[in-house]
């Protein structure tokens, strides 16, 4: 009887800490997010830091076919954004308050699944982090002017007469006035992508996690995207807030996914050995707790078995979600 009242206590802490694991689903026709007097958060910084978790779906066949994830553009004295120029580049751009660009282009997108990305500037050199990868750099210089005309966008990035908007979803994006190093970065992926402390971070702007609405639900009127530092939040415009798209969207770890038909793990529980079997390849695995953590992260060659050593686990519940979107529940002890 104890075993099982904590186990149901531990479910209702999983399904409350999943249950604001929102995103905002962008329909890549008219949908965005403006940050309305954002234009001068970062005035006069000569290190800035912009990090975006995207999930594309638009299968780009080039110019003027693009997708704007975030960031200022406004062609003259301050740009710094990404965009997706094809179906696996992307283009981040740093110019200076002189009219001078940088421009970094990463070959390394991912369709149909999470990719976050980091754009540094640090003073001197201008760096694209893929997660904790670095995946490009190049020697810039300059500051951000003193003033500047556009505002910060989510999910449209302006272009002469182009207005490119993100089809897919957008989730934990932010702006520093500081230059991330390596370490701190790879602490915000560890955290699953998010900010640990946002309220401790002296160089952190604007932080939006998105964790709002109910998912594909009926959020009407619900057009603020709150900012986690209470200094500029942003306003959808255009969405519809109800519905299968253009809305308030979730990747929460339901009950539903727990069962999954088309995947099945055995022994459960089990002591060292976890056995999944598939009725279509399996070609990545991860391994969460239950806040979150991710234990365990795999590509695996395609196949319909997987037999993974999770003997060094501690004793307690996990979820293994597999090909990104699929989970299901198991029992280490």
């Amino acid at each position: 009887m104890i075993k099982k009242l904590l186990l149901s206590l531990l479910l209702i802490g999983f399904n409350y800490s999943f249950s604001q694991d929102n995103y905002l689903d962008f329909d890549g026709s008219n949908d965005y997010v403006n940050v309305a007097n954002s234009g001068n958060i970062l005035a006069n910084s000569t290190a800035i830091t912009l990090s975006c978790k995207v999930y594309p779906k638009l299968n780009s066949t080039g110019f003027p076919n693009f997708d704007g994830f975030a960031g200022y553009r406004n062609e003259t004295n301050f740009d710094f954004y990404l965009i997706q120029l094809s179906s696996t580049e992307v283009e981040a751009r740093f110019r200076n308050s002189s009219g001078t660009a940088y421009s970094i282009n990463y070959n390394g997108l991912v369709l149909n699944q999470w990719n976050h990305f980091f754009l540094v500037y640090d003073g001197s050199t201008l760096k694209l982090y893929s997660g904790t990868n670095q995946v490009g750099n190049v020697a810039a210089a300059g500051s951000v002017p003193a003033s500047n005309a556009s505002t910060f966008k989510i999910g449209l990035i302006p272009y002469q007469a182009y207005n490119w908007y993100h089809n897919g979803y957008i989730d934990e994006t932010s702006l520093w006035n500081k230059a991330l190093s390596a370490t701190e970065i790879s602490a915000i992926m560890s955290n699953n992508g998010e900010i640990a402390n946002p309220q401790s971070e002296t160089n952190l702007k604007v932080y939006y996690k998105f964790n709002q609405g109910v998912p594909y639900g009926n959020n009407t009127g619900l057009t603020t995207l709150n900012d986690e530092m209470n200094l500029a939040n942003g306003t959808l415009t255009n969405f519809n807030l109800t519905g299968s798209s253009s809305n308030w969207g979730s990747a929460t770890l339901s009950n539903q996914s727990f069962n999954n038909t088309l995947f099945s793990v055995y022994p459960n529980p089990t002591s060292s050995k976890l056995n999944i079997k598939s009725q279509s390849e399996i070609t990545s695995l991860r391994i969460v707790d239950l806040s979150g953590r991710i234990i365990l992260q795999k590509d695996i060659n395609a196949t319909l078995e997987v037999n993974e050593d999770v003997s060094q686990l501690n004793d307690g519940i996990y979820f293994a979600i597999i090909n990104q979107t699929q989970k299901i529940k198991f029992i280490k002890q």
